[in-house]
């Protein structure tokens, strides 16, 4: 306790006489809080016999990968560290998603009772009456066991299970109910409740048989960071670990930073002064938080970025190459172009022409092109989306895609081999954009950029082409294919 009292006691005085280096909260003066402070106090709770110590670690390095944990014979083991800043009884998990038929949506049923399915999840189709509250539970109901480097590890057992979301939750669990045969997944604009999420398939039948990833697709809280043993991907660890609170800061600071801070800066919601969580811009558009027509608001912005690269394609071919597997695997390239506020692509080696709906803003939001770029949706036709491996499909991903990234307008072809090869280049101000384009905005995904700079992880519905890191992928073997999962400190 000494130790905390004297940091305090410096940054304070340091307050008050003007020192300018603490007037920020870096990096370096939060290792040393954690060093000081909460890892003294951890240990002085554990020698009490009041929750446990998990050993001394910088919350700014990536945590070890949990060693790997008991198996059960047909099971996915994800093996559960929780550094998050909270004891293992405050932490709940929930698990949800679709049997291996890809359409009945279910819950995990865990089992909490010592034997030979402790920790064992099995599913329970949804149905009216139930709610998430019935199958939650904390990380103290799960087998524990020595999860290396000085952590106790819990262990959740997972049968085959498609679209899966395990789901954590601090303090309490989640309410959720069943509408029809759907789970009606929690409000991310109204919860009050600290919860993340993290995506899963276990199917022996698939390609592969185990992807995993973690995502801010929808929303980011909860600092996650996932192994997956002999991934075959292009990496093996996804996810972020710093703080929640220094994350939070930079999202923050970054958004208040930014031309258009009246919009960035809703993304960040919050209870009082207790921030809940950070919105991504396509769920903040459908809460009225974000302009539905961001892209395209000359009278508010005095600029559209839609309209510049309207005009742009106007004088300027877009070169565009994808790679589709409907209605076979082929190669095609495309020559790009508008006329008024339709764009057109032709193919130059065989592939079918694509054209996109007319660019349109709203209300209501989902009318909006704005809103359809942002939340992933396609353009040739947002309400029946085209068949997945189609070309109408991968164009309109790609151009998506260039779009977030920052990469359009470009002379230069869009190929995904060449932007993930310069992933460096990603959320920077365009130099093709007419003025005032280039000191306004930013016309980026600033949401995608932040979080993007902590880790990889999932903050845009195609990011597994931006990012090939953030997507996990193995086959399963048995007693040897586990997921680990690291809670990071949530306070």
């Amino acid at each position: 306790m000494k130790h905390f009292l004297s940091l305090v006691l410096s940054i304070s005085s340091a307050f008050l006489f003007g020192d300018d280096s603490a007037t920020i909260f870096s990096k370096d003066r939060l290792v040393q809080f954690y060093d000081e402070f909460l890892l003294e106090e951890k240990l002085y709770l554990s020698e009490a016999g009041v929750g446990s110590y998990g050993g001394v670690y910088d919350p700014f390095t990536p945590p070890p990968n949990p060693a790997a944990p008991p198996f059960k014979s047909g099971y996915l083991p994800m093996a559960l560290v929780n550094q998050s800043g909270y004891p293992d009884s405050q932490v709940y998990v929930l698990v949800t998603g679709d049997l291996t038929d890809g359409a009945t949506q279910a819950w995990g049923q865990v089992d909490t009772s010592p034997g030979s399915n402790f920790g064992v999840a099995s599913l329970v189709v949804a149905a009216t009456g139930q709610n998430a509250t019935q199958f939650s539970c904390t990380l103290s109901q799960l087998p524990s066991y020595n999860a290396g480097n000085g952590n106790t590890g819990r262990v959740l057992y997972l049968p085959q299970i498609t679209s899966g979301l395990v789901w954590f939750s601090i303090g309490e669990a989640l309410s959720m109910t069943v509408n029809g045969n759907s789970i009606v997944h929690p409000s991310y604009t109204t919860t009050t409740t600290n919860f993340d999420t993290f995506e899963m398939t276990y199917l022996l039948s698939g390609d592969p048989q185990v992807s995993v990833d973690t995502t801010a697709v929808s929303a980011f809280s909860i600092p996650l960071y996932a192994y997956l043993s002999g991934a075959t991907s292009v990496s093996a660890n996804s996810g972020v670990y710093q703080p929640r609170s220094y994350i939070m800061e930079q999202l923050e600071s970054a958004f208040a930073s930014a031309t258009e801070s009246s919009q960035w800066s809703n993304l960040v919601l919050k209870n009082g002064s207790t921030v809940l969580r950070c919105l991504s811009p396509g769920q903040a558009i459908s809460a009225s938080l974000f302009d539905e027509n961001y892209l395209n608001n000359s009278a508010s912005y005095g600029y559209s970025y839609l309209s510049n690269l309207l005009t742009y394609y106007n004088t300027h071919a877009l070169s565009m190459t994808v790679g589709v597997t409907v209605p076979s695997t082929a190669t095609y390239n495309y020559t790009g172009s508008a006329t008024g506020n339709i764009f057109s692509f032709t193919s130059t080696n065989g592939g079918p022409s694509v054209t996109f709906e007319a660019f349109a803003n709203g209300p209501p939001y989902t009318s909006s092109t704005t809103y359809n770029i942002l939340e992933g949706l396609n353009l040739v036709n947002p309400i029946t989306q085209p068949t997945a491996g189609t070309a109408a499909d991968a164009v309109s991903k790609l151009f998506e895609e260039a779009i977030v990234a920052g990469i359009l307008p470009t002379t230069n072809t869009v190929v995904l081999s060449s932007l993930v090869a310069n992933q460096s280049s990603y959320y920077k101000v365009n130099a093709n954009l007419s003025s005032p384009g280039g000191t306004t905005g930013p016309w980026y995904d600033l949401y995608s950029k932040v979080l993007h700079e902590f880790g990889y992880i999932y903050t845009y519905a195609y990011d597994d082409a931006l990012w090939p890191q953030v997507l996990l992928g193995a086959p399963f073997t048995n007693n040897s294919t586990y997921v680990g999962i690291t809670i990071r400190n949530s306070q």
